[in-house]
């Protein structure tokens, strides 16, 4: 409840102060060119197309840390309770998890899947065609030379192209295996924080529980 509050503080906040700056911006753009109306309407779109993405920004670094945690708990309390006692049924889990959370302007996950253990790698819905270029790749060997987010190049899957990016997945020393996030569009440093931050505090560790059963 708290979180939500400030949220909307600091929203509220920063759509008064795009708001308030756009009176001068108009002056400013009216004084210069008085008597045509094109350079005022190009610029209030241009200011328009700045606030919404720099809005968008914000609305995704205000939202993930505090309901990330909150979110991935139903997954959390189904591995305590012996509900999820495998890493393919954990896989599925999370790939649809992830999916369904990451849905940012800037940071929007389309096909994720998981390659932990002896088995292939799965996923809560059927991306076979891809896995084929990913062992061609050796994309589980390279996973493991890498300690962040990484983008891997392209992949082509159902006749549309996606970028390709692995997170591998770390228990101390331990490479546990990895897991691919397909987007259509490339995810900046910034974001790829978030990422690292969500399998350093939740994937390894509840992949390691997981692991220990079997």
């Amino acid at each position: 409840m708290i979180h939500k509050v400030q949220r909307f503080i600091i929203m509220a906040f920063y759509s008064l102060v795009m708001a308030a700056l756009s009176i001068p911006l108009v002056r400013l753009v009216t004084t210069l060119s008085p008597d045509h109306l094109y350079p005022l309407v190009a610029t209030l779109v241009l200011y328009m197309a700045g606030v919404v993405v720099l809005g968008s920004i914000i609305h995704t670094f205000t939202y993930i840390p505090g309901n990330l945690a909150r979110e991935f708990d139903p997954i959390k309390n189904a591995i305590a309770a012996g509900e999820i006692n495998d890493p393919e049924q954990l896989g599925k889990e999370v790939t649809a998890f992830t999916t369904r959370f990451f849905d940012f302007a800037f940071l929007d996950i389309d096909h994720a899947f998981i390659h932990v253990g002896e088995a292939g790698p799965v996923s809560h819905e059927d991306l076979s065609g891809a896995y084929s270029v990913l062992e061609s790749n050796d994309i589980p060997g390279h996973s493991r030379k890498l300690e962040s987010v990484t983008r891997a190049g392209k992949l082509v899957l159902n006749g549309r192209e996606f970028h390709l990016y692995i997170l591998p997945i770390w228990f101390r020393d331990r490479w546990l295996g990895y897991m691919g996030l397909l987007t259509r569009q490339r995810i900046g440093r910034l974001h790829r924080r978030f990422l690292a931050d969500f399998e350093n505090q939740f994937l390894d560790d509840q992949f390691m529980h997981v692991i220990q059963r079997v």
